[in-house]
């Protein structure tokens, strides 16, 4: 009977013949030559594979578009021989890369995140947007953070540079850190300087900021710089809602000081926005008053 000899019985015999410098060569050019079939049937039945054979076999099926299996070949790999950490992240980003432009953003933030475990300083350029975004959906701020920032040294698109300021403003908030969120607040407004869209105005998320952070070195008692704060708002009030706040705030810091002139410049400030029941509180105008007669009484003495 005849015996039919396959092609890859006939490879096989060639590549065993050679030296294994040889044969991985060999290999690689056929995987250049995209005989993606006969590199894994011929790999896949060999005994003692090294390290490089599992890479080779993943790279056949990460062309073949089988990631699942591709990723576990890469995994033993790396296993066998951590020397090919770089090689194995070259193909986590074809596959990012790839996957993204195909629209398959899931996965291909599925495969950055693999690369940034394997290199946390690899540059994943539109990756650290993406990552960074869906991060921060996760409420995980910590590991959002510094992809985002990462993701303002690219180039992005106005609708992703904006929801990247946003996203990191609100992280720096939720660390209190409110200088550094006035900060990106700032640049954000300069960088937008001629937007008409709310959605694309930060000067309200930097009037908040500078109004905060006044509010909170006025509570410290550091009057000189929460003055200057405070003064700077009143000349530039945005959001407008904290208009009588700042006012109140510059008042008190003037009735600590005994200066009752401007003292009651302020809170006869906080009482007009009261009475046009726009801007102003019942708590503010409350303690403005009471601050007013208690000016009345000691300069009555």
């Amino acid at each position: 009977m005849r015996i039919r000899i396959t092609a890859v019985v006939l490879i096989a015999l060639f590549l065993f013949g050679c030296g294994i410098a040889d044969r991985n060569k060999n290999i690689d050019k056929m995987l250049q030559e995209k005989k993606y079939y006969e590199v894994i049937s011929l790999l896949e039945g060999m005994n003692n594979k090294s390290a490089k054979n599992y890479l080779q076999i993943a790279e056949a099926y990460k062309e073949l578009r089988k990631l699942a299996i591709a990723d576990s070949y890469y995994v033993i790999a790396l296993d066998k021989n951590p020397a090919l950490r770089n090689e194995v992240i070259k193909s986590y980003s074809i596959i990012a890369s790839t996957d993204f432009m195909k629209g398959y953003t899931s996965n291909a933030i599925k495969y950055w995140q693999k690369i940034l475990e394997l290199n946390n300083s690899y540059d994943i350029n539109i990756g650290f947007y993406h990552l960074g975004k869906h991060y921060f959906d996760n409420k995980d701020f910590v590991s959002a953070k510094p992809l985002l920032i990462n993701a303002m040294s690219i180039s992005l698109p106005s609708h992703d540079k904006i929801k990247t300021y946003r996203m990191l403003i609100d992280i720096f908030k939720s660390e209190m850190k409110f200088d550094t969120a006035m900060i990106y607040a700032e640049r954000a407004s300069t960088e937008f300087v001629n937007a008409q869209d709310p959605e694309t105005d930060f000067k309200v998320a930097y009037g908040e900021m500078k109004f905060t952070i006044a509010k909170e070195k006025y509570l410290k008692k550091d009057y000189d710089e929460a003055l200057n704060l405070l003064l700077e708002f009143i000349d530039n009030p945005s959001p407008l809602s904290l208009i009588d706040d700042a006012h109140l705030y510059a008042g008190n810091i003037y009735f600590d000081l005994n200066n009752y002139e401007k003292a009651i410049y302020h809170y006869k400030k906080v009482i007009e926005y009261s009475d046009v029941k726009v801007y102003g509180s019942s708590d503010t105008y409350e303690e403005a008053n009471n601050k007013l007669k208690e000016i009345l009484k000691r300069t009555m003495q």
